[in-house]
């Protein structure tokens, strides 16, 4: 999987690591230890971190049957339509045969994003979507029971990385090699075990914060 928030040379960066034989900067390649391979797993990994920690993403992420109930109160009677607030916002545009909005019909679940079945997306239609904030509204279409009568899958996530994101994202694989006994990492000279991980501790608390500063609240 192609890494997104960071990249493997950053991380080198960020740890000043060197090769000790010719004392260049060390780029991983496959012959460090951790690998590039492993380094950009670990990438791939710490990325979903980020994405569960702060329950967005900075990145196409695919939602598969999400299911929800559909509370009274959330029919609006003059507009006529059910609004449902999913738990993800910036909502990539639905497309047919890869996103679905099914709705129980009593028998079967029926899918109003599958162009075959004849159904509209628009305002004055059967359904339509607020991309931005990620909320679903039922205008012709009313699901056959309340409780998770509707199942939507769906991708969604901005499609640029703010700085403080990949940051974060390059301080937690950084955490994760200096914390793993496997691995040999270069450290410069007159840097010692004690020294990389004086700064293993505040990359914890830069990662914190901004994580904490980017977790969104999910609307109820």
């Amino acid at each position: 999987m192609a890494v997104t928030y960071t990249t493997a040379a950053k991380v080198a960066s960020l740890m000043r690591l060197i090769d000790q034989t010719t004392q260049a900067r060390l780029v991983f390649s496959t012959d460090t230890d951790p690998t590039l391979a492993e380094v950009e797993s670990t990438i791939n990994r710490m990325e979903d971190t980020v994405d569960r920690e702060t329950g967005h993403a900075w990145r196409a992420v695919q939602v598969l049957d999400e299911y929800y109930d559909v509370p009274h109160n959330c029919y609006n009677l003059y507009q006529r339509q059910f609004a449902i607030h999913l738990k993800h916002r910036k909502i990539n545009t639905l497309v047919s045969g890869i996103d679905k909005i099914e709705i129980w019909n009593g028998n079967e679940w029926d899918n109003l994003v599958l162009d075959a079945n004849g159904y509209t997306e628009g305002r004055g239609d059967d359904y339509w979507l607020d991309y931005n904030l990620g909320v679903l509204y039922l205008a012709g279409q009313k699901p056959w029971t309340l409780g998770k009568g509707v199942r939507v899958s769906y991708r969604y996530g901005d499609d640029s990385v703010p700085g403080d994101i990949e940051e974060a994202c390059t301080k937690l694989v950084a955490i994760e090699i200096a914390e793993n006994d496997d691995y040999v990492i270069q450290l410069p000279e007159g840097v010692d075990k004690y020294g990389i991980m004086s700064k293993v501790n505040s990359w914890k608390k830069d990662v914190e914060r901004i994580l904490y500063n980017h977790r969104e609240i999910i609307s109820i």
